[in-house]
């Protein structure tokens, strides 16, 4: 029996589309890193290796929504950065808090089991409730790196565009441009876009 591995790309496809299927509604499904690299395969612009080596130095990410169970004071949001933010440095952990009309959203990154184990604890904390995950998976790298945890507020209206996009199936925001740097940096960080401007008139048109 030949168990050379598939060289064409219609093996890579159904070696794929196999793999993909058996993992569907489990927690070994492919997240949105993993299908991107799989698809680079699929093309033949990666080989297996190459997707086990990029995989095996990528870093997790958590993104979540909550609903403070209390209207969070600026000194309560200050107290409660301080926590993150120590805890974070020791365990190697990066990421961006944003606060919006009593609700949270927060980016984790870091290695696979110190995030999950952060995003357990916070799941239990009290101080929030409808804890909800908006993305879980690899990342290519770390997005937030200069930052133990960044803070901000956001409009909900543009905060609730952002979640709808990294959820959705096309890397694009819809609508009208975004232009909160926090909100720019969580877009990036999941591979999100900005649709592009109106092309620019033709020179004398007026």
């Amino acid at each position: 029996m030949d168990h050379a591995l598939p060289t064409t790309e219609i093996q890579r496809r159904r070696a794929v589309d196999w793999a993909v299927a058996m993992t569907v509604n489990t927690r070994l499904a492919p997240h949105r890193y993993e299908r991107q690299l799989l698809a680079r395969y699929q093309q033949g612009e990666l080989t297996i290796d190459q997707v086990i080596e990029l995989l095996d130095t990528s870093v997790y990410q958590v993104l979540y929504r909550s609903r403070a169970t209390v209207p969070f004071s600026d000194d309560a949001l200050w107290q409660l950065l301080e926590e993150a933010r120590r805890f974070n440095v020791e365990h190697r952990i990066s990421g961006m808090l944003l606060y919006s009309a009593g609700y949270f959203v927060q980016a984790l990154e870091g290695p696979e089991e110190a995030v999950r184990d952060l995003y357990a604890s916070i799941q239990q904390d009290t101080r929030h409730t409808q804890v909800v995950t908006v993305s879980a998976g690899q990342a290519a790298d770390r997005h937030f790196a200069g930052w133990s945890m960044a803070f901000g507020h956001a409009t909900t209206s543009d905060l609730d565009r952002v979640l709808v996009a990294v959820q959705g199936p096309r890397p694009v925001v819809p609508g009208p441009a975004i232009e909160d740097p926090n909100l720019l940096a969580l877009l990036r960080a999941f591979g999100i876009g900005m649709p592009a401007g109106p092309p620019a008139p033709a020179a004398g048109a007026g």
